[in-house]
């Protein structure tokens, strides 16, 4: 069994230079042409093992031997000039349902799963499309949007603020928290660079769910905060900081990764005229070809797993508590499954997709996620007239786990 090791010119810690920052195909295709499972020693704590193959992705995504527990977020690992400070927001990240292992994993994920059954998603279609329309109304007579801004982050926030129960007038005082969250989780350079600003963001951001937790006992409510405040109260949440933790990654993750997704499928389709042109003729198209844009380029690049025992994987050996970085993004242009893997094709048959994750881990808001994206690229496509993007003025996230542009200028007409 033959161990793969990175060199210094080759590891995926260049993820982090702009130029993969723009486009990360090239790095990752390089590394998976040496091994789709490829240990890297610039990676993680102690060197990590680099999932870029598609099958082994799969196999590792659904692997219970595979963890998704971070230790490194366990608060008595905190350094002491940081303590107490770094406690509860440590935990809270801890005890989200996405780093969660059964049997905690399933009894989070049936406390929260109500209002993301397929028909409570279905009853939602009409409200979504009234809410897209409105946000194109008030920029299409201007001729120039910044997408991101003002259609592509606003649908997808004004959605789940209201599943959760997010008043209108609070949310652009939630939006300026997200990216703590996305860089904690990602764990790059950022996340490194000043913890304790990232931390103090996730505290205030609790205290804004404590606020709203007693606002509901006060005035009870049919929304996910009114019911989860009822479950927290009848002791179906092990703490308070899990509660929290967990409204915090519903509000986080269900913004962010569909609208990157939103903004990496408009980037992909002016990047391939006609396969545009072909969706603006034929928008029924869209919900077929959702998967092929998400695979394409994918908001969710990248999740984390630490083997809780040896395992053999793609013929390399991972031993106990060794680190894997599962790159979907990588898997997703693997030429063994997909050929031709960086053409975008509407028609391309269907494989499963992974970026909305794989078995118990599927994203618990991936229905309302896709179904907020197919809506958001119909109303692209059928209204917005000859769209062009400034893209010397798009701004990506830095952080590779979750990939989009967070600026997109665009001008039509």
């Amino acid at each position: 069994m033959t161990l793969q090791v990175a060199s210094r010119e080759l590891t995926m810690a260049r993820i982090y230079d702009d130029e993969y920052v723009a486009d990360p195909y090239p790095l990752y295709r390089q590394i998976r042409e040496i091994s789709p499972v490829y240990w890297d020693q610039h990676m993680g704590e102690d060197g990590a093992w680099m999932v870029t193959g598609y099958d082994a992705a799969l196999v590792a995504l659904r692997d219970p031997r595979l963890s998704a527990k971070r230790p490194q977020w366990d608060a008595a690992n905190a350094p002491e000039d940081q303590r107490p400070a770094a406690d509860a927001p440590l935990n809270a990240l801890a005890t989200q349902v996405f780093v969660s292992d059964p049997p905690e994993h399933s009894r989070l994920r049936k406390l929260m799963a109500k209002p993301f059954l397929p028909r409570a998603v279905e009853a939602m279609r009409e409200q979504i499309v009234q809410v897209g329309n409105e946000l194109l109304d008030r920029v299409l007579d201007r001729g120039e949007m910044d997408f991101m801004g003002e259609f592509a982050m606003a649908l997808p926030s004004a959605m789940v603020c209201q599943v959760i129960g997010i008043p209108p007038e609070d949310r652009p005082k939630v939006w300026k928290r997200i990216l703590s969250w996305g860089v904690l989780v990602d764990g790059g350079p950022l996340a490194h660079d000043n913890p304790q600003f990232h931390l103090a963001s996730l505290a205030k951001y609790m205290d804004y769910f404590r606020e709203q937790i007693q606002a509901r006992r006060d005035n009870p409510s049919d929304d996910l905060l009114g019911q989860l405040t009822v479950s927290f109260d009848e002791g179906g949440f092990d703490s308070e900081e899990e509660l929290l933790g967990n409204l915090i990654f519903l509000l986080t993750a269900g913004q962010t990764t569909t609208a990157h997704q939103i903004g990496n499928t408009a980037l992909s389709l002016l990047a391939n005229p006609e396969v545009f042109e072909r969706i603006a003729a034929e928008p029924s198209l869209v919900p077929y070809a959702t998967p092929e844009f998400m695979r394409y380029d994918s908001s969710v690049q990248l999740t984390k797993r630490r083997a809780s025992e040896p395992v053999a994987l793609a013929g390399q050996q991972i031993e106990t508590g060794q680190e894997i970085f599962v790159w979907m993004g990588a898997a997703h242009r693997d030429p063994d499954r997909f050929p031709d893997p960086d053409r975008l094709d509407p028609d391309r048959e269907r494989i499963q997709n992974l970026s909305l994750g794989h078995g118990i881990h599927y994203c618990l808001g991936g229905q309302l996620g896709q179904l907020v994206n197919e809506v958001a690229i119909t109303l692209f496509a059928q209204r917005v007239p000859n769209p062009r993007a400034d893209l010397a003025g798009v701004h990506r996230t830095a952080t590779p786990t979750f990939r989009g542009p967070h600026v997109l200028p665009l001008t039509f007409g």
